[in-house]
C-alpha cells in the first residue's frame, strides 16, 4: 500500500474515533462550565447584597435587621422562608419566597426601588423607602450587578454572605452587622420609622476613611454625581426635583449644619461620602466606590446648600 494512502487511512481512522469521544465528553465540560459560571454570579450577588443590602435585610434575609448603630430596626421585609399567598382554591397557603417572587419582578424591585410602606400617598416623611439601586434609575449599579443579585437570591445561598469579599478583596459585609439580629417581622400596615431619621446621635467612631485631602470641585459636576449616583433616592435638596428621598436627611442647607458634634465642612463631608460604613457602623449608607474626582466634585456641590 502506498505510504501516503496508509498514513491519510490512519488520520481518518483516528478522526473518525476522536470526534466521538469528543463529543461524548464535551457535554458534560459545557455543564460544568455553565455550573461555574452561575456560582460566580452568586458569589459576585453575594458580595453585593453583603456591602449594600445587608444593613437593612439583615446577613441571613431575615428581614427588618436591627441597626446595631441605634438598636432600632429597619423595616426592609425578609428576603427568605415562606410566604403566605391566596391558592387556587382561594385559600391561604405557604409558599417558599423565590416561588412567590418572580425573576421580573426581583430584578424590577431592585432595579427601581420601592415607595414607603402603605404607599406614597399615605406614608409621611421618614418613613423607611426602598431606593433605586439600578444606574437607569440614577442608582449606583450597573445591570449586570442587578443580575448578579437575583441569581444570588434566587440561590438563597445566604451561608456566602458573611464570608463575600469585595473587588479588592477585603471583607464585603460591614464588621458592624456580622452578628445583626432580626426585630420582630414587618407588617404593610403598620408604619415603621426611619432607622436613621437625621444628623441627631450620629455615632460616627472615625473621620478618617482614606480618602485624599480635599480640593476644590467643580459644582455643576458634583450636582451631576448627586443625580446619576443614586443620592436622590435616599435624600432631599428642595432646588432639586428628582430629589425627594427620606432614608437619609434631607440635604437643602446641609452646608449650614453641623453634624451631631462634628462641623459638615468640606473635609469631614468627604471623608464620609468615601466610605459611610467605615465612619459609621451600621449606617445604611453605603460606600458608593466614587472617584477622587467625584468626591471633590460632589462635596464641593454640597458645600453651596446653606
Amino acid at each position: 500500500m502506498d505510504r501516503r494512502l496508509l498514513i491519510s487511512v490512519i488520520l481518518t481512522t483516528l478522526i473518525v474515533l476522536i470526534i466521538p469521544i469528543y463529543y461524548l465528553f464535551e457535554n458534560q465540560r459545557q455543564y460544568a462550565f455553565t455550573v461555574a459560571e452561575d456560582q460566580e454570579s452568586i458569589d459576585r450577588g453575594a458580595a453585593l447584597f453583603a456591602s449594600n443590602c445587608s444593613t437593612c435585610h439583615g446577613v441571613q434575609g431575615q428581614g427588618n435587621a436591627v441597626q446595631p448603630s441605634n438598636g432600632k430596626p429597619s423595616g426592609a421585609p425578609p428576603l427568605r422562608g415562606f410566604v403566605t399567598q391566596l391558592g387556587p382554591d382561594g385559600k391561604p397557603q405557604q409558599v417558599t419566597w423565590t416561588k412567590s417572587r418572580t425573576e421580573d419582578y426581583i430584578r424590577a424591585t431592585i432595579s427601581s426601588g420601592r415607595p414607603p410602606l402603605g404607599g406614597p400617598d399615605k406614608a409621611p416623611p421618614g418613613q423607611v423607602v426602598m431606593p433605586t439601586w439600578s444606574d437607569r434609575f440614577g442608582g449606583p449599579l450597573r445591570d449586570i450587578d442587578i443580575d448578579y443579585l437575583v441569581s444570588f437570591l434566587e440561590s438563597q445561598q445566604w451561608d456566602l454572605v458573611t464570608t463575600a469579599k469585595d473587588p479588592t478583596g477585603n471583607r464585603a459585609l460591614p464588621a458592624a452587622f456580622a452578628s445583626a439580629t432580626p426585630a420582630p417581622p414587618v407588617s404593610a400596615a403598620v408604619a415603621i420609622a426611619n432607622a436613621t431619621p437625621g444628623p441627631a446621635g450620629s455615632n460616627i467612631v472615625t473621620i478618617n476613611t482614606a480618602a485624599q485631602p480635599y480640593k476644590q470641585g467643580d459644582a455643576a459636576a458634583g450636582q451631576q454625581v448627586f443625580e446619576t449616583k443614586g443620592c436622590t433616592a435616599c435624600h432631599t435638596i428642595e432646588s432639586l426635583s428628582d430629589a425627594r428621598g427620606t432614608v437619609g436627611p434631607n440635604l437643602t442647607h446641609i452646608a449650614g449644619q453641623p453634624y451631631d458634634s462634628f462641623p459638615n465642612d468640606a473635609e469631614f463631608m468627604k471623608q464620609w461620602i468615601n466610605d459611610p460604613p467605615t465612619a459609621k457602623p451600621g449606617t445604611v449608607m453605603p460606600k458608593l466606590g466614587l472617584t477622587d474626582e467625584e468626591l471633590n466634585n460632589v462635596v464641593t456641590f454640597l458645600q453651596t446648600m446653606k
